[in-house]
């Protein structure tokens, strides 16, 4: 997989019509850590739990993980699934 050549993303599903939905890694970090700082804000430790959710899947950024991702979810191509 070239560097940069797709968005890295956090999962993918397949629609109901066959093509395949992203959700974008970066979104998915941002969400998680909002929600999960959201639960933490009532113990006074929403600060911490933010900087872990947006830790938490750091990790999918590798081209390799993209690429595990990618196949094991139908290889998904953007060329061909918009």
């Amino acid at each position: 997989m070239p560097p940069h050549s797709k968005q890295p993303v956090a999962h993918l599903r397949e629609n109901p019509d066959g093509t395949w939905g992203t959700h974008d890694l970066n979104e998915h970090l941002i969400r998680v850590a909002e929600k999960a700082a959201s639960f933490a804000d009532d113990f006074g430790n929403g600060d911490w739990v933010k900087a872990a959710g947006l830790l938490h899947d750091l990790g999918k950024y590798n081209p390799e993980w993209q690429e595990y991702i990618r196949k094991n979810n139908g290889d998904y191509s953007e060329v061909d699934n918009g």
